[in-house]
């Protein structure tokens, strides 16, 4: 992999997909630990919210971490503290601790953000949207790897009679656990923290930049350098930021929500008729169950990459009102599915839906993050830690509007009004400064970093968006 750009490339979603295997361990395994630990669906559903709330804490926390040392810090950080809980979670033995473990594991939820944190600040804004999109496509793949492998390795451990499955699910659950220590000795070690290869020297030039660009006053230089509340009041005040962060929550909370919940919806809501065994009356096996489930987090393979691809497309021949436009219609076919799988009791149809429901809101998280890289170029991670965040509270919602309704119908059918409600802010999205030329510190740091391309791949991300933009259409570069 050729250095700085195509190793930052992989290994920033190399590194996701391990911390999101590790992250989602225990839901394709779910339906065998809610029997041996003898769990109820309440029980089980509040460790789900459990799971998805605690990243709400540790997105936010991760923005200005990240602008302060660094993904590359960061996320080595987070993976190898990350591996203790999981490897405690195979000793839980009640509900209380089954929450209380996935709780903390939740904090590693935050690796999404340090992701697009890592993809944003080596490639340039005009190709944000596949960058970002094919980045996060492929880390939050390691969903849908968890569903898809761990319970096979489950079944490997047991069938041979020689292990229990209460002692096979624990063993499977400390595995990504090893994974998890491994990738981040390699992200330390191995790859750079950003284009520069020194992340405080570009933040420097950055500052420099933008000092040069306001005639450097004092007064100006104290607000370029605010505090941490101070960096989140400037970041919440616009509302842009807000309707982002509830448009994450709808997509992104469908994810999470429906990852969550989809072993145990297959697993236990088709039966065969007449059959009164709940043990045996499923019509999917629980590793079948699992299996189907997987779609849901492999459809990140392509796509998110889709609605980001979708997004700068349609930029260029519209500028920004094509993200928008982009933006409203995933949402609104996202919202029109989910209405539709709320209706559905066919196994065969529910499948069908299941995937499309996967695709609808991968793409929408897509062309998300092709909007929030031109939010605030100055708060870069606050930014994207509070929209991360967004999706993690729309996932905790949905998990209490499921745990309320007690039906897997009834929630889904006010998920899909909630994705309306937030489809239907779109219009109000104000961006003018980028129908404009720009901001003048981001260009000058883009071209201060400007250089031959790197690796014929990617030239598809190097055309020029749109004339309405000024900055270079080229990934920053090590200065040589």
């Amino acid at each position: 992999m050729l250095r700085p750009h195509m190793r930052i490339f992989y290994l920033s979603w190399m590194s996701a997909i391990t911390g999101f295997f590790g992250w989602y361990a225990i839901p394709p395994l779910m339906p065998v630990i809610k029997t041996q630990l003898g769990l109820t669906d309440g029980e089980v559903l509040n460790s789900d919210i459990a799971s998805t709330a605690s990243t709400i804490f540790s997105r936010i926390a991760s923005g200005p971490l990240l602008d302060r040392f660094g993904p590359q810090a960061v996320q080595s950080a987070v993976l190898w503290l990350g591996a203790i809980p999981i490897f405690c979670a195979a000793f839980v033995n009640s509900a209380t601790t089954l929450l209380a473990v996935r709780f903390i594991v939740g904090l590693v939820g935050c690796v999404f953000v340090t992701s697009q944190y890592w993809t944003t600040i080596t490639f340039a804004r005009n190709v944000a949207g596949a960058a970002n999109a094919i980045t996060g496509g492929l880390g939050l793949s390691g969903i849908g790897f968890a569903f898809l492998l761990l319970p096979f390795v489950f079944e490997a451990i047991t069938s041979s009679g020689h292990v229990s499955e209460d002692l096979g699910w624990r063993i499977t659950i400390a595995l990504p656990a090893v994974l998890m220590i491994v990738m981040g000795v390699v992200i330390r070690f191995v790859v750079d923290s950003c284009p520069t290869g020194d992340f405080q020297e570009l933040m420097a030039k950055k500052r420099q930049a933008e000092q040069a660009a306001n005639g450097g006053s004092v007064q100006e230089q104290k607000l370029q350098h605010p505090s941490l509340l101070e960096s989140f009041k400037i970041v919440l005040s616009d509302p842009n930021v807000l309707i982002m962060i509830a448009h994450y929550a709808a997509c992104f909370g469908t994810e999470l929500q429906l990852n969550n919940m989809g072993a145990l919806y297959f697993n236990k809501e088709f039966t065969q008729k007449g059959c009164t065994d709940s043990v045996f009356c499923s019509v999917l096996s629980k590793t079948s169950a699992a299996t189907v489930a997987s779609s849901f987090g492999l459809m990140n393979l392509f796509a998110r990459a889709v609605g980001g691809l979708t997004s700068d497309a349609v930029n260029r021949r519209l500028g920004m009102r094509g993200r928008q436009y982009t933006q409203f219609t995933l949402l609104c076919i996202l919202g029109a599915l989910v209405m539709a799988l709320s209706r559905s009791y066919s196994l065969g149809l529910c499948i069908s839906l299941y995937v499309l429901v996967a695709i609808a809101a991968q793409a929408s998280g897509g062309s998300t993050y092709g909007i929030v890289p031109y939010l605030n170029e100055h708060h870069t991670g606050t930014v994207n830690g509070l929209v991360g965040a967004g999706g993690n509270m729309g996932g905790a919602l949905f998990g209490v509007i499921f745990r309320i309704t007690g039906s897997y119908h009834t929630g889904l059918f006010y998920m899909s009004i909630f994705i309306f409600c937030c489809a239907l802010l779109t219009p109000l999205l104000r961006l003018p400064h980028l129908h404009h030329h720009g901001n003048v510190a981001a260009n000058i740091t883009d071209q201060s970093q400007h250089g031959p391309s790197t690796n014929t791949a990617l030239k598809p991300f190097l055309e020029d968006e749109s004339s309405e933009h000024t900055e270079s259409p080229t990934l920053h570069h090590r200065a040589p």
